[in-house]
């Protein structure tokens, strides 16, 4: 069993973000700036920087990844990447161009990279976690209140125990 997923085979988000990965950004950023930072931050020595950038701003192209509700998911499979990784950004201001399929601000962004071949664990295992947890929308008020990445870890391990 990975300790990215638990002994139901349920995806832990909590072991897949680091608060390395998780920025707190203030101010009226664009969807671009976002995007931009949160590539910075996943990056490093996980993935090519330059793949990651194209892989995620082709899928913008395609269509927003803004999923309504003031949340944006954001995801790209890569070749020589075998591990899942995600990167958080919260923006209590908003991202008021990110194009939401509700119109409506984006304030909590999750950036997703997979592997291509090897997920472990899978890109729509992770959407799909994504998406039970933020559905009523007390956690991601909970986060937006968050100050500081320690919190936002704090909060999310609680919510996944």
């Amino acid at each position: 069993m990975d300790r990215e997923e638990n002994n139901t085979g349920a995806v832990v988000l909590h072991s897949l973000l680091s608060p390395e990965r998780i920025l707190v950004l203030k101010g009226r950023l664009s969807k671009k700036e976002v995007l931009l930072a949160m590539i910075e931050t996943i990056a490093g020595d996980y993935c090519d920087r330059d793949d990651l950038e194209w892989g995620i701003f082709h899928r913008e192209s395609l269509m927003s990844t803004g999923i309504g509700s003031g949340i944006a998911i954001p995801h790209v499979s890569l070749p020589n990447v075998e591990e899942t990784r995600v990167a958080m950004a919260l923006c209590p201001d908003g991202i008021s161009d990110y194009q939401s399929q509700d119109a409506q601000p984006v304030r909590l962004v999750f950036m997703i990279v997979a592997g291509k071949n090897n997920q472990k664990p899978p890109l729509l295992k992770v959407l799909a976690k994504i998406g039970t947890l933020f559905y009523d929308g007390r956690l991601k008020a909970a986060f937006l209140a968050a100050h500081d990445p320690k919190t936002c870890m704090e909060i999310l391990t609680r919510a996944e125990s």
